[in-house]
């Protein structure tokens, strides 16, 4: 091939545009004008980029729209989930104000009753005291009369019940009774511990004086109970009323009693004490609730939330794993009318969301909505709901799979009602938070749900204190981080109905502002992600596309830079390339392929003088080699293959070489000079070549079909020629623009239709609005998509079940609707790949009249496995092997080359009936008609056809019996006897029973398998696998050479008939076998049979 210098590289940025096949953007008047003029291409034009936008945008909505309709219990479901989840709220608010009705403060009490506290309560009566024996109370010093006086009383005298005296305990000192307490926890109520000294306190030591007679000057005491406030079953007890205060009332009733009976004067106080102590609180009227509406609404409509934010993650990744969208994109769908459609719908969704709580939350009576602000509240939840579309959005260009989705969903519904739990108890957003651990509260920060349940909670509070709430313009001053009582007094001065928090540094303003910026950064950066990431096909583009100027001018006419690919990735292969070594030179090629690829890079060359590049003067590119580089350009063409190329996976070269990879400059991965003396080095490719450079062109009014067994290189190719994929290497004009150029895909896909391999089509929307969305998609008017809509349907014959959503349809029914989408919009070239795949025979011929009717003004792309589809609809046909094209021409022209032989079909009649093979009757009217002689006729006349064949053409047995004909395969090795046979059928015709004789080529199935084995069998030799192992039907293993059309069994000497065909991965394996000699010697002769042998399964070895 040829080399060039670096510095005149001729790339097909040089190549000479087909003038008849611009494709502008017109604006305005020139756009009228242009409609007229031959130059443009039917009604699609591509139109100035709001018109585009907005046409695409405008569909995208409406189908958008429709799909959340027809799925009405999802839309339902997520609309009333706010009403769900503020009934449980409003659940969760009757069952804690219930509860607090047991608790005074929480009681409207304007007349407050006393309550008498006289009685020493019983120990067991104490919450969490155990089983184990307890104490009502205990004292100190047990040594003191005076004690013990006391105490007794106590006991005695306690109001309502004599306390027994197993349930008082005495001890010497405090420090005794302390050790008791601590061996005995939660078993006494109280104690008290008396001090006896004149000079006692209560640091005083506990000594006593003696007591002569008379009551003690001084008579301190120490009470000693425990303070923890115990709560069980939302009851509290308080200690203070529960046993302390009892304990104290009595003794000091005893103490009373005991200086009135022992007066110092001698004389006896009175014997009967009334001492009755009662507590009432201040009237006071009901105390709020707790905040648990606000402490709650956040989790709450975070839940509420989760339903949309599922839904709608799994939504868009169910377009991206089913192909929906880069269905789109192949029609020429912009990603900004894509994205923009999903936001304006989501957004839509989430105001009717955040209305219906807010609506909910009233009806429910809940003053978190009624005592704040409307547009705070509202802005809070919409913005929080807009924020989590952007996540979603964000999220979904990192996962191809729904399934994930849905499981990742509800992964962060349960780490987000984890987080916010945090947020209600104040973490991290709290003045010591803050400025700690900022990072913390940055991270938090950036999660949606966070300031969600920051600002649900400031809202909460402020309902509860005051009637007004948070107000529009008090949304961040409440917030204040002030310690200073004086500065606090103040501010409650100004605004004394006001709600103020005095330990806040996150106020709900900052927060709406914060929502709002993260709805925008995350759109964005999912929008950005989308690009840069690989998406289901493995492309993406380059980390700085956005300061390309090829992405905001649409590129030039042509690549300058054949090496950036319209996935963003080099276009140079890393490998040398497959199709340029030796095993698959041009001295083993097709010579209808090798003409059609020197047409072709003539062709090239000729563009690329025609813009004034430099001809090659070397290699096997210089023009006297190809006398067409100098011919005219043929502008029939609708699209031109140079040398494409697709490799999958990672390689790598080193070193140099004399030969380029291919002509192009974008092809070559190894090109260079090589020093004297210098040897190549080049590293083996761990990469698969699906295609190894394909040189074709497609005319225009003409059906190019393209055959292939799996894994040929088929759909790779269209999806390279459509823009899916980023070609290897080479390029391709379609109606002069390049495929490796973005802004040159996006003016060639507006004229483009597409059928792919597989349906992409939503189940939820019918036949016509599939039509329709495409169509406007396209850039039809809506009226003309109508029309044409009409008509495609019918031509396919789905308009009886246009209006019938297509996940009713049949297989074969969404294949003929994926027909007509291709066909809408009067494109210029059409991509059928296997567009007939599952039709019954009566469809199948109504999509092939569609295909032909379709031909005239346009060049048409057909991938098929059909080798009557490709007969009879292609007017050129390529058969693609191992990525390669390996034939090339008419249906004729291949059966001429590449055929075994010919069909030869003779009708032989003996009676009424008519005999197979095999002797047997295959046709019977009426049996009892039919003589014995006139059977034993037939089986004559068929036995001489077949020895005469046998012994002129050398066939062994009809291929088939129609019932009508015996068929037989002569092959091309007997061609010459061939006229001399039909001689003597025709001379013998009386004597043989023959009544028709007919004569063809072999099928095109017939060609096609002959040049897929060739191909295989050169991969085979390849890759070292030289035999297939069959077991035959007597369990023996019979050895099969790679191709080979007859094997002989070594163990038994039986030599048989092979057929083959290809796996799934395109594979040769043994399909069926016959026995055509069996060497067993019978009186010295072998004995020659014919027998039909199962399909058993094959192993390659």
């Amino acid at each position: 091939m040829s080399t060039f210098e670096n510095g005149d590289k001729p790339g097909l940025s040089q190549i000479k545009p087909i003038t008849t096949s611009e494709i502008t953007e017109l604006d305005g008047p020139t756009l009228a004008a242009a409609e007229q003029n031959d130059r443009v291409f039917g009604k699609l034009v591509l139109k100035p980029w709001r018109t585009r936008f907005w046409d695409q945008f405008t569909a995208l909505t409406y189908k958008q729209v429709l799909v959340y309709a027809r799925n009405s219990r999802a839309t339902i479901l997520r609309l009333l989930a706010p009403l769900f989840f503020m009934f449980l709220l409003w659940l969760l608010n009757i069952a804690v104000t219930s509860d607090n009705t047991e608790i005074s403060a929480f009681v409207n009490t304007p007349t407050p009753e006393a309550t008498s506290y006289n009685s020493i309560p019983p120990c067991t009566s104490d919450t969490f005291i155990r089983n184990d024996p307890c104490w009502d109370f205990i004292y100190s010093p047990n040594t003191s009369a005076v004690a013990q006086s006391i105490a007794e009383g106590m006991r005695l005298n306690n109001p309502g019940r004599v306390i027994d005296p197993s349930a008082v305990l005495g001890f010497a000192s405090i420090s005794d009774a302390n050790a008791f307490l601590d061996a005995n926890p939660e078993r006494v109520l109280g104690g008290v511990h008396f001090l006896l000294d004149a000079n006692t306190g209560p640091n005083a030591p506990p000594t006593e004086i003696p007591i002569a007679g008379a009551a003690p000057l001084n008579l301190n005491y120490i009470l000693q109970v425990n303070s923890t406030v115990k709560y069980f079953k939302a009851k509290f007890q308080d200690p203070t009323f529960f046993s302390a205060v009892p304990i104290q009332v009595g003794v000091e009733r005893e103490i009373a009693r005991y200086q009135l009976t022992t007066s110092n004067a001698g004389s006896d106080a009175p014997s009967q004490l009334s001492w009755d102590v009662s507590m009432s609180q201040f009237a006071h009227p009901q105390t709020g609730d707790v905040n648990i509406i606000g402490q709650a609404m956040g989790p709450f409509v975070f839940a509420a939330n989760m339903f949309n934010f599922v839904l709608l993650l799994s939504s868009v990744v169910a377009e991206r794993e089913r192909g929906l969208r880069q269905a789109l994109k192949t029609t020429g769908m912009m990603d900004s009318s894509f994205w923009l459609s999903w936001l304006v719908v989501e957004l839509a969704i989430s105001v009717f969301f955040t209305l219906f709580t807010i609506a909910f939350g009233a009806m429910f009576q809940f003053r978190y909505f009624l005592n704040n602000s409307f547009a705070v509240v509202f802005l809070l939840f919409l913005l929080f709901q807009w924020a989590m579309v952007g996540v979603a959005f964000l999220l979904s260009t990192m996962i191809s799979k729904t399934s994930t989705a849905i499981n990742l969903g509800f992964v962060i519904f349960i780490f987000g009602w984890v987080l916010q739990t945090a947020i209600v108890f104040g973490f991290p957003y709290t003045p010591d938070n803050i400025g700690s651990i900022p990072i913390v509260t940055v991270i938090f920060t950036l999660l949606p749900f966070a300031p969600l349940s920051k600002g649900a909670v400031d809202l909460g509070a402020a309902a509860e204190a005051t009637d007004d709430g948070i107000s529009w313009s008090r949304r961040s001053e409440y917030c204040q981080d002030i310690k200073n009582p004086t500065e606090q007094d103040s501010l409650y001065a100004t605004a004394t109905d006001a709600y103020w928090d005095f330990s806040c540094v996150f106020p709900v303003g900052t927060i709406l502002a914060i929502l709002a910026l993260e709805a925008l950064v995350y759109f964005l950066l999912a929008i950005y992600l989308n690009n840069v990431l690989r998406d289901e096909n493995g492309v993406r583009k380059k980390l700085w596309y956005l300061f390309t100027p090829e992405y905001w001018r649409g590129g030039s006419k042509f690549n300058s830079k054949a090496g950036s690919g319209s996935g963003g990735q080099a276009l140079k292969p890393s490998v040398p390339c497959p199709v340029m070594d030796g095993s698959l030179g041009e001295e083993q090629g097709d010579a209808d392929v090798l003409a059609e690829e020197n047409e072709m890079k003539a062709l090239m060359q000729h563009r690329i003088a025609g813009t004034g590049g430099n001809k090659s003067t070397n290699g096997n590119l210089e023009s006297n080699q190809y006398p067409l580089a100098s011919a005219a350009v043929d502008c029939t063409n609708a699209v031109e293959v140079f040398g494409l190329q697709k490799a999958f996976g990672r390689g790598w070269c080193s070193g140099s070489s004399n030969k380029c990879c291919c002509c192009l400059p974008s092809m070559s991965c190894c090109c260079g000079r090589r020093t004297s003396g210098q040897r190549s080095t080049v590293k083996k490719s761990k990469e698969f070549w699906a295609i190894k450079g394909s040189w074709f062109s497609i005319e225009k009014d003409r059906l190019f079909c393209l055959l292939g067994p799996n894994g040929a290189g088929k759909t790779t190719t269209i999806n390279c020629l459509t823009g899916v994929l980023p070609p290897t290497g080479g390029d391709a004009l379609v109606y002069g623009e390049s495929i490796t150029n973005p802004g040159s895909m996006e003016r060639i896909r507006s004229v483009m239709g597409v059928c792919p391999q597989f349906d992409v089509q939503w189940g939820e929307l019918t036949g016509a609005e599939h039509l329709y969305i495409y169509g406007r998609v396209k850039g039809l008017a809506a009226s003309d998509v109508k029309a044409q809509s009409e008509d495609l349907l019918e031509s396919v014959k789905l308009t009886s079940a246009a209006g019938q959503r297509s996940s009713a349809y049949s297989g074969g029914m969404r294949r003929r609707l994926s027909v007509a989408i291709a066909l809408l919009g009067d494109p210029l070239i059409v991509y059928l790949d296997e567009p007939t795949t599952g039709m019954d025979p009566i469809s199948r011929r109504h999509v092939w009249d569609a295909i032909e009717a379709a031909k005239p003004g346009r060049a048409v792309v057909l991938t098929t496995h059909s080798m009557e589809e490709a007969d009879i609809l292609g007017d050129t046909i390529a058969i693609m092997a191992r990525g390669r094209v390996r034939a090339y021409g008419s249906s004729l022209r291949l059966k001429q080359r590449f055929g075994s032989g010919y069909q030869l079909a003779v009708a032989v009649t003996g009676g009424n009936g008519d005999i197979g093979v095999d002797g047997k009757e295959l046709l019977n009217h009426n049996n009892n008609s039919i003589k014995k002689e006139n059977i034993e006729l037939k089986k004559a006349r068929i036995d001489a056809v077949t020895a005469l064949l046998r012994n002129e053409l050398g066939v062994q047995a009809p291929e088939a019996n129609t019932g009508a004909y015996l068929v037989f395969l002569v092959p091309k090795s007997a061609e010459n006897e061939l006229p001399s046979v039909l001689r003597q059928l025709e001379e013998r015709k009386d004597e043989l029973g023959v009544s028709d004789i007919q004569i063809s080529l072999t099928s095109l199935e017939e060609v096609f398998l002959s040049i897929a084995r060739q191909a295989e069998v050169e991969a085979a030799a390849a890759e070292g696998r030289s035999v297939v192992e069959v077991r035959i039907e007597d369990g023996s293993i019979l050895e099969v050479d790679v191709g080979a059309e007859q094997a002989q069994q070594e163990t038994t000497g039986r030599k048989y008939a092979v057929k083959w065909a290809q796996d799934e991965q395109g594979r040769l394996s043994v399909s069926s076998w016959t026995l055509i000699e069996d060497t067993n010697i019978t009186n010295g002769t072998a004995t020659r049979t014919v027998v039909a042998a199962p399909v058993p399964p094959t192993k390659m070895t």
